[in-house]
């Protein structure tokens, strides 16, 4: 019966990606879930903060044929000669049913993420086997935020686990600690994103405080993980301008982290301003990201030796 239900569960992802180098060791393909216990106004992948699948419109590929707009039963779709966008979206009349999505011959119009099953996603991620033993890699589970559709997300591990792969979870830690002790036994790293000691800030700028995400950082470190050793962990601290890359913000989550997970390893993720074009892809506000830049090099060195200061282990980023 577990392994019927393990092949017929569905659940939403925004993508699969193979060969990914910055999500755990070696060569890895990450799939990235939707659904997030945060909705942080900074968030990379905003496409994944809700559960369902969303509409978005490309305006470089459109050919402004209107084909989409005679397709739609609903009415939903409307041009704008002249104007940018071009296709508007009448959000509240969409009902996503796709056929605009079939009628576009240039991808123009495109879904943020696609339902598949368990089983399906578990093959995908299987491909490169053979490069996960060749490089030390694995798989790794990210979003969103794999608490939310955490049933899912375990018939994955339990698949990638079976055949013998180094898994990884990317999580904030919002959500109970029933569904986290569900991921201990199939979970070799942990991947916990830490972004506001404040917990008022943290609510103005994620929508919750960080009490349960605290407890729950405590209860998981030093616990038994995966291999039957000492659980691995990364935490990550997304520096955003004005937010929460100040010396006073990343010394208080340094002094916690030392606390609970004494020389554990911190990876200081710097600020990336590509993500505002999403946000104009699902016509959101975007006045969040206007004059923020990257930290620079010297900005990043200060917050690295507030991490060492701490007896921590900084973790240099190496994404591009």
């Amino acid at each position: 019966m577990d392994e019927l239900r393990g092949a017929l569960m569905n659940g939403s992802i925004i993508d699969i990606k193979r060969f990914t180098l910055h999500d755990g060791p070696g060569i890895r393909s990450t799939v990235f879930l939707k659904g997030c216990g945060l909705h942080c106004a900074w968030c990379h992948n905003p496409e994944g903060i809700e559960n369902g699948i969303g509409l978005w419109y490309l305006p470089r590929p459109c050919i402004q044929c209107r084909a989409c707009i005679a397709s739609c039963p609903e009415g939903a779709l409307s041009s704008h000669d002249g104007e940018d966008p071009f296709i508007w979206i009448n959000r509240r009349r969409c009902t996503k049913c796709g056929a605009c999505v079939e009628a576009c011959p240039t991808t123009a119009l495109s879904f943020d993420g696609q339902r598949l099953s368990s089983e399906a996603a578990t093959k995908i991620l299987l491909r490169d086997l053979e490069f996960y033993r060749q490089s030390g890699g694995g798989i790794t589970i990210s979003g969103g935020d794999p608490l939310v559709q955490h049933d899912f997300a375990v018939e994955i591990l339990k698949g990638c686990r079976t055949a013998g792969v180094h898994t990884a979870i990317e999580t904030c830690l919002q959500g109970s600690w029933d569904v986290i002790e569900t991921f201990l036994p199939l979970t070799d790293l942990f991947i916990v994103d830490l972004k506001l000691a404040d917990s008022q800030m943290h609510q103005e700028y994620t929508g919750h405080g960080n009490a349960l995400i605290q407890e729950n950082y405590r209860r998981l470190a030093g616990r038994p993980g995966a291999s039957g050793r000492g659980l691995d962990m990364l935490t990550r601290i997304p520096l955003i301008p004005r937010v929460t890359a100040r010396p006073d913000n990343v010394r208080a989550i340094a002094a916690f982290i030392r606390d609970c997970n004494p020389g554990g390893r911190v990876e200081l993720i710097n600020f990336n301003p590509l993500a505002e074009n999403k946000y104009r892809l699902m016509d959101r506000d975007r006045e969040f990201f206007q004059r923020m830049d990257p930290l620079n090099s010297d900005e990043l060195a200060e917050f690295q030796a507030i991490l060492e200061a701490e007896g921590l282990t900084a973790v240099r980023e190496h994404r591009r």
